[in-house]
């Protein structure tokens, strides 16, 4: 039975090492990666900066009330005399509130067995009503036996460890990590090797050798970062940065901490394409499509949200476009490319431009054509009207052109603006001949 268990953990899975050339797919990506991150500051945030490390701030799951307050004397202490902006005071800061949560669900277990536990940006919970699903370990990839073995869960990033294992937790909380990132690593795996990690985990600093065939290297295709069999169960998703340069959307094997983060984030919109990857736009007509009814979208929630009557399609608006407009999240981008993200904004883009159309008080709010003087309403979402960059008028495209891209409302502004001043300078002469007389 023994030897069943050890199969079946994911520690003793078939090993898949990526360590194969690139493909020439990825040689040829677009290299504008502006705004990009490095992931090796997720990966430094896991372990005490060297600088306290010294200090002996780590406390046990079992420490005593007293403990934990003098703990966080000592952390206040050490947080008012480190630099300003530094990584010991980010990291002092972090565990200050960690040991403040551990204080209050101190007081409120009351010397009970404790329900909740925060360490490393984890808030863990014990699991009370387990699904039939069997689950292992995130710390030590061994079976959980719900039956016979206490486990907790964290509820931001869903890490599963033991109650034996809870004290020896290495990674940092996968929200916590997005949440101060707000981006996705938008280099193609950043392989650095293994001669750059001195040849140990990325996670938990556990030595790696080709040579053991038990614990063999795994690569995490998004960090770029080696891990052992514990810290890499050699799970599968999709790459944000061979979607947005490539529009590869094979799913790769990824590590425990960078599948978290990818679940984590995968609905936030964390992916702005015109920064980093504008060319995409002209390759995939989907996107490029989707991208100017997002647009037109943003044009009609303005008048929208100025229409008492038109507020009732506010709500599926925002859900469509959130609070920034240029930014996707990639289940944005993962529904471009199953079309069905392109039917749900067809449709409605057709309600709310029927209602800014037959509403009396949305429609007042149109232009009218200067060039042709047409009784034909224009409106900024228009395909066949263009908007003066200066002073918002509308045109029909054709007689934009017919004018040579001249608005003729700017034409009589700056007319007049230089009928001014040549009054003034005139009166200023005027001034200037009196006073010489």
């Amino acid at each position: 039975m023994a030897a069943a268990l050890a199969n079946d953990s994911p520690k003793y899975r078939n090993s898949l090492i990526c360590c194969s050339p690139r493909s020439v797919k990825d040689s040829i990506s677009s290299s504008s990666t502006s705004g990009c991150v490095s992931v090796d500051e997720s990966i430094d945030s896991n372990y005490i900066p060297k600088s306290i490390a010294n200090k002996k701030l780590k406390i046990h799951s079992t420490a005593t009330r007293e403990e934990i307050e003098k703990a966080i004397i000592q952390c206040k202490e050490l947080v008012l005399s480190s630099p300003q902006c530094s990584d010991e005071r980010k990291w002092l800061v972090r565990y200050l509130v960690e040991l403040r949560l551990r204080l209050e669900d101190l007081k409120d277990s009351d010397g009970q067995i404790r329900s909740k536990v925060t360490i490393k940006g984890h808030h863990f919970e014990q699991q009370t009503n387990i699904s039939n699903r069997k689950q292992y370990c995130d710390h030590c990839s061994g079976v959980i036996w719900s039956i016979v073995q206490s486990s907790y869960i964290c509820t931001d990033c869903g890490y599963v460890c033991h109650y034996k294992c809870v004290d020896d937790v290495c990674r940092v909380c996968a929200h916590v990590v997005m949440t101060e990132k707000g981006q996705f690593e938008m280099h193609i795996c950043p392989e650095k090797g293994l001669a750059a990690q001195d040849y140990k985990c990325a996670e938990c600093q556990t030595t790696l050798t080709f040579k053991d065939s038990w614990n063999e290297p795994r690569l995490c295709d998004y960090t770029g970062m080696y891990f052992c069999t514990a810290c890499h169960w050699n799970d599968l998703f999709a790459i944000p940065a061979r979607v947005i340069h490539n529009w590869d959307w094979d799913k790769r094997c990824v590590s425990r901490l960078a599948y978290q983060m990818l679940s984590i984030s995968w609905m936030r919109p964390y992916v702005d394409v015109e920064n980093v990857n504008g060319k995409l736009f002209s390759f995939i007509a989907e996107l490029e499509w989707v991208h100017k009814m997002r647009k037109d979208l943003e044009w009609m929630k303005r008048y929208l949200c100025a229409c008492p009557e038109g507020t009732s399609l506010l709500s599926p608006l925002f859900v469509q476009l959130g609070d920034v407009n240029k930014k996707y999240s990639m289940s944005h981008l993962q529904a471009i490319n199953d079309g069905s993200l392109e039917t749900q904004l067809t449709e409605l883009t057709e309600i709310c431009r029927a209602h800014i159309t037959m509403c009396p008080l949305c429609s007042g709010k149109g232009y009218l054509c200067e060039v042709c003087s047409n009784n034909e309403v224009l409106y900024p979402f228009d395909s066949g009207a263009i908007m003066c960059d200066r002073c918002n008028s509308m045109y029909h495209r054709g007689c934009w052109l017919r004018k040579a891209q001249k608005c003729l409302k700017c034409v009589r502004i700056d007319e007049r603006k230089k009928c001014v001043v040549d009054d003034v300078d005139a009166n200023l002469e005027y001034d200037i001949d009196k006073f010489v007389q």
